[in-house]
């Protein structure tokens, strides 16, 4: 559940430990059970949510801060879950989200084009594509949207010691305020793999085959 949102205030979600409802005969769930996993540069922060309206990417974007109620919490480093039964999470310090969940608003929408990045966040390499404004720059576009940017078909990686060590998949919303360096690739370039930390913006990569393009810049938002 999401409280009653509120400028300038803070948003509680209540998590739950697993995706399925109680085992009740008159349970009846107002909305669909979703993943939530918020990453941290040396933690995921993780259960399940019902998301009664909006989408998570607005939700992190008109809130600077979330209340996290009956979270668990993995230290990447090594594995081990703990649970909290409360937490203050602020935006600035979340480098990216892994999120389901509701659409955006129909009506809200503008004709796009879809171009896939890869994006370097702390120790984290993040995959998938952008919907830019037809005829935008997808630079431009990222330069000119709200703090977290979500992209479509994703994947997060976490790596350590120049090994990829995770992988998660899903709408990856990420924090542009903290990203490291942003790579433009080829259709190609998102599959498992071919991806290496770090990514090195003075040197592109070639795009695939059929694509037009293959760009990086390191980013200072």
């Amino acid at each position: 559940m999401i409280s009653p949102p509120s400028t300038g205030d803070p948003t509680t979600l209540v998590l739950e430990r697993q995706a399925e409802s109680p085992h009740e005969p008159d349970f009846v769930a107002d909305a669909p059970l979703v993943g939530f996993d918020a990453f941290l540069p040396d933690l995921r922060v993780f259960g399940w949510v019902r998301l009664e309206a909006g989408r998570i990417t607005d939700i992190l974007n008109q809130h600077a801060e979330l209340i996290l109620v009956n979270v668990q919490v993995e230290r990447l480093a090594d594995g081990r879950v703990e649970w909290l039964e409360q937490m203050r999470l602020e935006r600035d310090t979340l480098l990216a989200v892994r999120a389901g969940g509701p659409r955006g608003d129909p009506s809200l929408r503008q004709r796009s084009r879809l171009h896939p990045l890869v994006v370097q966040s702390g120790p984290f390499l993040i995959g998938g594509y952008l919907h830019a404004r037809i005829g935008v720059d997808p630079f431009e576009e990222i330069d000119h949207r709200p703090q977290m940017v979500p992209l479509s078909t994703g994947w997060l990686e976490h790596w350590i010691d120049g090994r990829r060590h995770r992988q998660w998949a899903g709408t990856i919303v990420f924090n542009r305020a903290l990203v490291d360096a942003i790579e433009l690739v080829g259709e190609g370039g998102l599959e498992f793999g071919l991806a290496s930390y770090p990514i090195r913006p003075d040197t592109p990569g070639p795009a695939s085959p059929g694509s037009a393009v293959a760009d990086a810049r390191s980013f200072e938002p």
